[in-house]
């Protein structure tokens, strides 16, 4: 699948110390390493301890008085009791909140592996446009030296000398930019990566992506397991829930109340006062608690919709894409870049003989450049397309995903 190359290796822009990083690689750590993912961890691992903060408990209330006239010490304790189901909507619905948080971690993975997936496939097509003008400036360096030779053997002109010279002075000089714009492509993939924005970086290898096109009908029943999808249903569900507790929460609370009378003149001994104590919605019932939690399942809801619209149309969208680029990669691959490839090593030998002047070679060593580097951007370009189509579907097309296609 991948682009072949005149020459291999990393010779053209190796950089001392880079870490090389492949397709496969690159996504594994992403999803370990990437800011984003460990934020939304420590996000579930938050939510895990407000269910906890919610199945507590009041703490008793214990008092203590004395009097000139009547009982020496009075001691008083209140126990508050959550008697009609307080505690366990409020545990529910902090539970809800924490699961829906939970599945967060699975949408923002699944926004990760997209973002690193198309900073690498960046990455990998820097370093091809930087490895095939490398291999322009060599054939422009070999095309110079045959036209100086011509020209020391009294058989070549001194026009084709210089533009020779010329076309060599170009090419080093885009081949130098494209080794420079690696180290930019570098930093936009480090991140996701959890390294230094500095730290050199080369992407090894080709897009893991198969070539094999996925049906449509397979991905659009994906489309309903979407993890954003599970992650706005779950906080659907988590508003549902802080509806019934803020409801349960009008109920008031019972305060059991014990008072103990020690020592008291005007009793013939020692006396226990017990009561009941309760709270009185006079002022607050809650209602805009409950507005509020009414608001947000509204909010969730629109969400769910939204995204079910976004993601099916991006859905739509990236598979017309995907399969378009794909079809202009194959074509450029395993038509275009033979031909143009034949071509050129015909005029090459033609001028190397005398038969075809060198304006003719110039041409046909830009033709294969313009080729080699349609083919590489055509493959970033489908790449990219099948990383949307992954993104939209919320699935895996790369080697083994997806049931292998």
């Amino acid at each position: 699948m991948g682009l072949l190359l005149a020459a291999s290796g990393l010779g053209f822009f190796a950089t001392a110390g880079a870490a090389e990083i492949g397709f496969a690689a690159a996504r594994t750590r992403a999803l370990t390493s990437a800011p984003d993912v460990t934020l939304a961890e420590r996000r579930a691992e938050l939510s895990q301890v407000d269910v906890r903060i919610a199945a507590q408990r009041p703490n008793p209330g214990a008092s203590f008085t004395t009097a000139r006239r009547t009982a020496k010490l009075g001691t008083s304790v209140s126990v508050p009791l959550q008697v009609f189901g307080q505690r366990g909507t409020a545990v529910d619905a902090s539970r809800a909140e924490a699961r829906a948080v939970t599945l967060d971690i699975t949408a923002t993975k699944r926004e990760v592996l997209w973002s690193a997936t198309t900073a690498w496939i960046d990455l990998w097509e820097t370093q091809q446009r930087a490895k095939l003008l490398g291999l322009s400036s060599e054939d422009s360096q070999r095309l110079l030296h045959i036209a100086q030779e011509k020209l020391d053997a009294g058989a070549g002109a001194r026009i084709d000398q210089v533009r020779a010279r010329a076309d060599r002075v170009r090419a080093e000089a885009e081949a130098g930019a494209a080794r420079r714009a690696i180290d930019a492509a570098a930093a936009r993939l480090a991140v996701w990566l959890g390294a230094a924005p500095e730290a050199p970086l080369l992407a090894t290898g080709d897009p893991g992506y198969r070539v094999e096109a996925v049906p449509l009908d397979t991905l659009l029943r994906a489309l309903v397991d979407h993890p954003a999808l599970r992650r706005d249903r779950a906080q659907i569900e988590a508003a549902i829930a802080r509806i019934r507790n803020e409801k349960r929460q009008r109920w008031p609370l019972v305060n059991a109340q014990v008072t103990f009378n020690n020592n008291d003149p005007t009793l013939p001994g020692d006396d226990v006062i017990v009561g009941l104590g309760l709270e009185l919605p006079v002022f607050s019932n809650r209602e805009g608690n409950i507005a509020r939690a009414r608001a947000e399942q509204t909010l969730a809801t629109a969400a769910t919709q939204s995204d079910l619209q976004r993601l099916g149309s991006g859905l739509l969208d990236a598979y017309r894409r995907t399969e378009g680029e794909r079809l202009q990669f194959l074509a450029l691959r395993e038509k275009a870049l033979p031909a143009i490839s034949e071509a050129r090593a015909m005029t090459s030998e033609g001028y190397a003989m005398g038969r075809i002047d060198l304006l003719r070679v110039l041409e046909a060593q830009k033709a294969l450049l313009d080729t080699r580097l349609a083919v590489a951007g055509a493959n970033a370009s489908w790449a990219r397309a099948v990383a949307d189509l992954e993104r939209a579907a919320g699935v895996d097309l790369g080697p083994g995903g997806l049931d292998a296609h």
